[in-house]
Formats: C-alpha cells, sequence, structure tokens
C-alpha cells in the first residue's frame, strides 16, 4: 500500500489523490501543459497529490487539508486549480471542498466530488480512510470547463489522520 511509501517521506497525516488520470495525462501530453504544487501539497507516486492534514481547520465533520495544486494549458485558456481540499464527511458519505478555483477570499468553497468513506484501518497512530467511488459533483463540472458530465468518476482517495481525529 502507498502509505508505507509515504511514510518513508514523511507524508503520514493527509490526503492521498490522484485527482483524474486522463487529465493529467492530458495537460502532459500539451506542448504547453504545466502543473505546479505548494502550500503543504507536494506530488507522490505515479501521478498521485499529497495535501497535508490540517489539524487547526479540522473539525467535527470536517477534515481539513492544505496544498495549491494549478494547472494550465492551451495558451492561459485551460487553468484548473484545486487548494486547500477539505473531506465533509456525513456518516459514510464524503464531500470534497475546495477553495474558490479564482482565489476569491470571499467566495463560497466549490464541493467538487462526493463519494462514499470507509475505514481501512490503522495505522502507527494514524486513522486510515479511503473512497474509491469518487465522482464529479454538478459543482464540479464548471471547474473542468463542462468536459467532465456530473458523475464522471475521479481517482479513488485516501485520507491518513491523526489516530481519534477523524470522529
Amino acid at each position: 500500500m502507498e502509505a508505507d511509501e509515504d511514510a518513508r517521506q514523511g507524508l503520514v497525516h493527509g490526503l492521498r489523490w490522484g485527482l483524474k488520470k486522463s487529465f493529467l495525462d492530458y495537460i502532459r501530453g500539451m506542448p504547453d501543459g504545466r502543473g505546479s504544487v505548494g502550500d503543504g501539497a507536494v506530488p507522490v507516486g505515479t501521478g498521485d497529490l499529497f495535501y497535508a492534514h490540517d489539524a487547526e481547520r479540522s473539525g467535527a465533520g470536517v477534515w481539513a487539508f492544505r496544498g495549491d495544486v494549478r494547472f494550465s494549458g492551451h495558451f492561459g485558456l485551460l487553468f484548473v486549480r484545486v487548494a486547500n481540499p477539505w473531506l465533509e464527511v456525513d456518516d459514510s458519505s464524503v464531500v470534497v471542498s475546495i477553495e474558490d478555483p479564482q482565489a476569491r477570499t470571499d467566495a463560497p468553497r466549490v464541493p467538487l466530488v462526493a463519494g462514499t468513506l470507509r475505514r481501512l484501518g490503522d495505522r502507527e497512530g494514524t486513522e486510515v480512510w479511503g473512497s474509491d467511488d469518487v465522482a464529479l459533483t454538478a459543482a464540479g463540472v464548471e471547474l473542468f470547463n463542462d468536459v467532465y458530465a456530473e458523475g464522471e468518476p475521479f481517482e479513488p482517495l485516501v485520507a491518513q489522520l491523526p489516530l481519534g481525529r477523524a470522529g
């Protein structure tokens, strides 16, 4: 499992997510396709992103992560920003919301994808949770310029939190 590799890299508590493989492949294939990470996000493995756990913003029903990931291409016509994701948890349902893609501080968070969350186990003081049925929300369609329809499958995600912090 990738959690062991992440732990060796010092990436223990956080969100590991590959977003959408076909989208990342598309960006890589463009002559001017670019991606950048910062503010707590790092690339891991073969196309996944790791967003660091943000304990200060996490609370009941909200698991906050920090990091800013941006993709661009088509000479500025394509721009996608996935920043500071929160897992908004209600029983076994999860919605991943992100900051406003245009970085407006007064704008509401955007519910990007949703899925079913299940506990995958515990490991050395860490709770591991995952969702393998992650799908694009209606609000997320706009971020990708209507290329993907509501319900489009996205990559599975894994959240690793300090033991007892997920409740």
